[in-house]
């Protein structure tokens, strides 16, 4: 094995994000759907750069068996990344099917990998070229990297707004700080996978092996230059994902006064700010990971400083949605059940009943005191 310095740093990048992954998964809350998508990204970026270490290396030209291996995924990169953008700007986020319809088309194209290279395995080393060409591997090859140059501009289109729609509404140092991580994650990679695919482009017109006007003008390979950088990122977006911005594991530990007055003015700003009522997922677990301490310590806090439990707590801010709604004249055009789904009930007995309990009257009633304020008005 040929350790040279394009390989050793490659190396080097991978065995940070590999130790990174594996502290995530021992000290932070890896469960939590963002350390789940921030571990997704580092592995589909991380495994990305296997076939190059791999190359440079000399390891290809001694096993066979690693040509068309199916580690080519920079195409998941773009719609992990929206995602994990997105789980981070709303605690309501959940992976559902409909955030799994974003990863579709990199997996039909994975898919189609995977069967070449288990295809690939049974021919014999001078007879892979020929029948690989029969599968229609290069004009599959040439639509994979027209689907990246699409997926590149439309996700960092759909994420740079999505980052700048939280910062407008969460005037806050947290929102400060996750834009600057965000905007800053939407630079590296767009900068890289772009570079990439200039690489790929250069490669086709003048051979992969072979030196290309941009190499001779840079005095170095371009290529290689972009998978150094990749792997760079790949080292970035570990350190500073682990230290910064996955979530870690909790601990009970006791809360003082002024801790907990803290903590209870964290709670209502949280409530505020994020709305993570809104999932009908909601719980006084899920809660208590978002506000990093116990589900114990946290019923304590809404009893003893709230005075309230948190079915009520939870309901009470469901219930003022719901009013903000109605005042806006949503049930014009939607539904009450609807209105009332929206806002993070999960049963319509339980939406009429906390309605009552907080309102002192029914949404009905509540609606043509709205309608005859109107007329006043």
């Amino acid at each position: 094995m040929n350790l040279n310095l394009t390989a050793t740093l490659i190396l080097f990048g991978l065995f940070q994000s590999t130790i990174m992954i594996f502290l995530i998964i021992r000290n932070r809350n890896w469960k939590q759907t963002p350390n789940k998508l921030l571990i997704g990204l580092l592995l589909v970026v991380g495994i990305s750069l296997v076939p190059t270490f791999l190359g440079n290396s000399g390891l290809l030209e001694k096993n066979d068996h690693l040509r068309f291996l199916p580690f080519n995924l920079v195409i998941f990169i773009f719609p992990l990344l929206y995602l994990y953008l997105k789980s981070l700007l709303s605690y309501s986020f959940r992976f559902d099917f409909k955030s799994f319809l974003h990863l579709i088309l990199p997996l039909v194209f994975t898919v189609y990998y995977i069967l070449i290279w288990i295809g690939s395995l049974t021919v014999s080393p001078e007879m892979k070229g020929v029948w690989i060409l029969r599968y229609g591997y290069f004009e599959i090859q040439l639509l994979h990297n027209i689907i990246l140059l699409l997926l590149l501009f439309s996700y960092t289109i759909m994420s740079y707004l999505q980052v700048r729609n939280y910062e407008a509404i969460n005037i806050s140092k947290e929102a400060g700080k996750y834009r600057t991580w965000m905007l800053t994650l939407l630079g590296l990679f767009f900068v890289g996978v772009l570079f990439e695919l200039i690489t790929t482009l250069l490669g086709k017109i003048y051979g992969y092996w072979k030196s290309s006007p941009v190499d001779d003008w840079l005095g170095f390979s371009l290529t290689m230059m972009v998978k150094i950088y990749n792997g760079v990122v790949l080292y970035i977006i570990s350190l500073v994902g682990y230290l910064s911005y996955s979530n870690p594991k909790l601990k009970k530990q006791p809360v003082s006064k002024a801790v907990a007055d803290e903590q209870v003015k964290s709670i209502l700003h949280i409530m505020k700010a994020k709305k993570p009522f809104l999932s009908a997922d909601f719980s006084l677990s899920t809660f208590a990971e978002l506000m990093e301490t116990t589900p114990s310590i946290l019923s304590k806090l809404l009893n003893s400083y709230l005075d309230t439990s948190f079915n009520d707590f939870t309901n009470k801010y469901r219930i003022e949605e719901v009013k903000d709604k109605l005042r806006k004249g949503l049930h014009k055009s939607l539904t009450l059940e609807y209105i009332a789904e929206d806002s993070g009930f999960k049963s319509k007995t339980t939406f009429y009943r906390a309605f009552s309990k907080f309102s002192s009257q029914t949404p009905k009633e509540y609606i043509k005191q709205l309608e005859k304020e109107k007329k006043v008005s």
